[in-house]
């Protein structure tokens, strides 16, 4: 009986120990995932754009990147014939010195969030990007202005 009792104490002491262990991973992840949320930057009374701190970057040719998300009020058409889109997730190169961006990546969903079916994707490389003024009070200029502000340390806003 006294070794069952022992044997007993022992997998007890496991399981618990276990459990703090599992419990203490947990909690040491869960600031990690809140630093990649989605953060409101840009609302209009037709769209609301969303970026995602974690991914802001410098590219190969020096642009600021910066990825987002974007909700419509109203379906959106796509290329894709008889398709209509709620969201999309956009990749933008930003240059700060003049105020303009250009997307990198698209990829657009048939329901708000990302969710849904992925209606279309369009990539553009970036010897080819279309650059679009971003005035100061758009949609595009809060963009520019997330992006240039919220540049990680140590790597400088395109100036090119």
């Amino acid at each position: 009986m006294s070794k069952q009792r022992s044997i007993l104490r022992a997998v007890r002491r496991t399981q618990a120990w276990a459990l703090a262990s599992f419990a203490l991973a947990i909690w040491s992840v869960c600031p990690v995932a809140q630093a990649a949320d989605w953060v409101s930057i840009a609302k209009s009374d037709r769209t609301e754009v969303f970026a995602n701190p974690a991914t802001l970057g410098v590219s190969p040719a020096s642009w600021v990147i910066v990825r987002t998300k974007q909700n419509f009020v109203e379906p959106q058409p796509s290329a894709k014939k008889n398709k209509s889109f709620l969201s999309a997730r956009n990749e933008y190169r930003v240059d700060c010195a003049q105020r303009r961006l250009a997307y990198r990546e698209m990829e657009t969903y048939s329901q708000l969030d990302l969710q849904g079916d992925s209606v279309q994707k369009t990539r553009i490389g970036e010897k080819n990007l279309k650059w679009m003024d971003a005035p100061t009070g758009t949609v595009f200029g809060e963009i520019v202005d997330y992006a240039c502000k919220n540049v990680p340390a140590g790597l400088p806003p395109a100036t090119k």
